[in-house]
């Protein structure tokens, strides 16, 4: 995925103010060291699989009209964040994952069960977000995967609301 597609994706998603944060984390990344340049790809390979989700969950035609539209925006969320992880990769050098994370999927029965398995895949995202954070030496790649992370405990918070399930992290704190 180019650079101007992963603008094009961003640009249609949040207008100007994502630009200018993609713009810039693509510049930091072309400095990144390898250690951050993998941890972009096991981020690419964890979007891959969101993507993923919300589409075998749309493919089950179980979805109500209101969740499928929230449903689809998340998976918009996704797929910008794997653009722009694609086009940081392939600025600093190296060359993005093409894998896409294992999901483990529970029966896709009803739409309470979609809901359920979306809230663990989030959670999932959110707690790799968390963990990978850290490592990353770029303070600056930091903060914009930091950016994500926030995106993708709001993506948590939403469904725990849809399910009765509030607050979406009982102790305060990801897991």
């Amino acid at each position: 995925m180019s650079l101007s597609r992963a603008r094009f994706l961003v640009a249609s998603g949040v207008g100007a103010s994502g630009l200018v944060l993609l713009d810039r984390f693509v510049a930091r990344a072309a400095t990144a060291d390898a250690g951050d340049i993998s941890s972009m790809n096991a981020a690419i390979e964890l979007e891959r699989a969101g993507i993923k989700a919300y589409d075998d969950a749309a493919a089950t035609k179980l979805l109500s009209p209101k969740v499928a539209d929230a449903a689809a925006l998340f998976k918009r969320d996704h797929q910008m964040h794997l653009a722009a992880l694609i086009a940081a990769v392939q600025a600093g050098g190296g060359t993005p994952s093409l894998a896409t994370a294992k999901l483990d999927y529970p029966q896709l029965s009803t739409e309470h069960d979609i809901l359920l398995f979306a809230r663990d895949v989030e959670e999932k995202a959110a707690s790799t977000y968390l963990s990978v954070i850290p490592e990353l030496k770029d303070r600056e790649l930091a903060g914009v995967m930091g950016s994500i992370l926030g995106v993708e405990t709001i993506h948590v918070g939403v469904l725990a609301q849809v399910l009765g399930a509030f607050p979406p992290y009982p102790s305060g704190f990801v897991k």
